[in-house]
């Protein structure tokens, strides 16, 4: 199954819905830097259609890190954990 990013084009934009999360391990924070960029990022990305955010957030981790990660509720928030 072939992965459709959600994109919105216009002549002067472009939405790009993405999604990132907060990946904390030994009290450090993972973050994201890509070449040519002058920003740190936190880990995530482009959402496809059909796909809610863990799910993109679960295939984002798997895809960059080879790290499952396990949904957990916090106060009506979403937090994810390795597994």
């Amino acid at each position: 199954m072939m992965n459709t990013d959600i994109l919105f084009k216009t002549d002067d934009h472009i939405f790009s819905y993405r999604v990132a999360g907060i990946y904390i391990h030994n009290e450090k924070v993972l973050l994201h830097k890509a070449k040519g960029d002058e920003g740190y990022a936190f880990p995530g990305g482009h959402v496809s259609f059909g796909e809610t955010n863990a799910e993109t957030l679960r295939r984002e981790f798997m895809e960059e890190l080879e790290q499952r990660l396990r949904l957990v509720n916090l106060n009506g928030s979403e937090k994810y954990s390795s597994r």
